[in-house]
């Protein structure tokens, strides 16, 4: 017999430990979107939750790496500080200082 709970068991382990409490699974056909909580999910609803997270990383992704390169180019003109990245960014852009 377990003392405690099947999803406690599994935070216990020290990669599963961020498993959350619920997850949102995305609207599908005419179901609303929903949170549902982790200890009743489904696998299908683990495997929409998946899809969009990986849209939302991927998002994060793209935008970390455009403001990635505005640094670069800033930076490149001598930018720092306080100075507007954006204003360097495009003077490296077109080529100049």
């Amino acid at each position: 017999m377990f003392t405690t709970s099947p999803l406690k068991r599994l935070r216990q382990s020290s990669w599963m430990e961020a498993i959350p409490d619920t997850i949102d699974v995305p609207a599908l056909s005419d179901r609303p979107n929903r949170a549902v909580p982790i200890e009743r999910a489904t696998v299908d609803d683990i495997e929409f939750a998946l899809v969009a997270l990986a849209r939302q990383q991927s998002e994060l992704y793209r935008l970390a790496g455009a403001l990635g390169d505005v640094l670069k180019m800033a930076r490149r003109q001598g930018a720092c500080g306080a100075d507007i990245a954006i204003s360097a960014a495009v003077r490296d852009l077109e080529g100049g200082k």
